[in-house]
């Protein structure tokens, strides 16, 4: 069934995430080809052409800013509506486990907001030039590959993914967590936001007083972190999104499933 979750999941949210990544898309396009920015830094008068790359330029920004607010908004509505909101009722009747319905809300929220920051920098990648950039890529490539290694660059995947499990789960969990008032529901998922936050930073503060003295020590006699240091300091920090994450989501799942009360 978790499948058929995703499945619909992902079905749902598409239809609002793919029109926009087209436009922004489109819209980078349409800058390469005309050039805005070039075009501001080269014209000295103030004419249509002036006036319409000024708003080529801002409505790209405006898109970029659009997907990752929409993003996160989708992500927040679609675990609220759909567990918490009127969709509940169907939701909660279907032969499903409370466990996957949240596993299948942060799949997919992990998904799109993986799939748009790759869009924003494709928008990027074209908007600068295509030959240009994969003229400069392997360069790059190398230059960080001889600095800090290949493991450096999956261990820092590793730890994204699980700082973004993480966040999205301490999201979900304060939207429960909310849930329980019986008024001002939105008002006290903020306030059980911020408690949240507040715990997250307090953990993660205890787990670098207790784990970061080695690292400091090495900065401290060789004045600049060697890539493999760097490398173990992150691994060794990688207990803190895991532990958050087990303890957002077994207090979601308890919330869903001793509490809920969609009146």
């Amino acid at each position: 069934m978790l499948g058929k979750l995703l499945k619909y999941e992902i079905k749902a949210t598409a239809r609002l995430f793919l029109p926009m990544y087209v436009a922004i898309l489109i819209f980078a396009i349409i800058n390469r080809i005309f050039d805005p920015f070039n075009k501001l830094n080269t014209s000295s008068s103030l004419n249509l052409q002036t006036i319409l790359s000024v708003v080529s330029s801002i409505l790209y920004f405006a898109l970029i800013v659009g997907i990752l607010v929409m993003t996160l908004v989708i992500m927040i509505q679609r675990f609220y509506k759909s567990l918490l909101g009127n969709e509940g009722y169907l939701m909660f009747t279907l032969p499903v486990k409370t466990w996957e319905h949240i596993i299948s809300k942060l799949l997919v929220a992990m998904m799109w907001t993986i799939i748009s920051f790759v869009i924003i920098v494709s928008s990027i990648v074209i908007l600068i030039g295509i030959n240009a950039v994969l003229a400069e890529l392997p360069r790059l490539i190398n230059t960080f590959i001889d600095t800090f290694g290949y493991q450096m660059l999956l261990t820092a995947a590793y730890f994204a993914i699980l700082q973004l499990a993480s966040s999205i789960l301490m999201i979900y969990c304060a939207i429960s967590l909310g849930h329980l008032f019986p008024k001002h529901k939105l008002i006290a998922s903020f306030g059980m936001y911020c408690i949240l936050y507040s715990v997250n930073q307090i953990v993660a503060l205890v787990f670098l007083l207790l784990f970061s003295h080695n690292f400091i020590t090495s900065i401290a006699a060789t004045g600049t972190p060697t890539p493999a240091q760097i490398k173990n300091f992150m691994l060794s920090l990688s207990p803190i999104p895991i532990l958050l994450s087990v303890g957002y989501f077994v207090l979601t799942n308890f919330v869903l499933n001793k509490y809920l009360n969609l009146e």
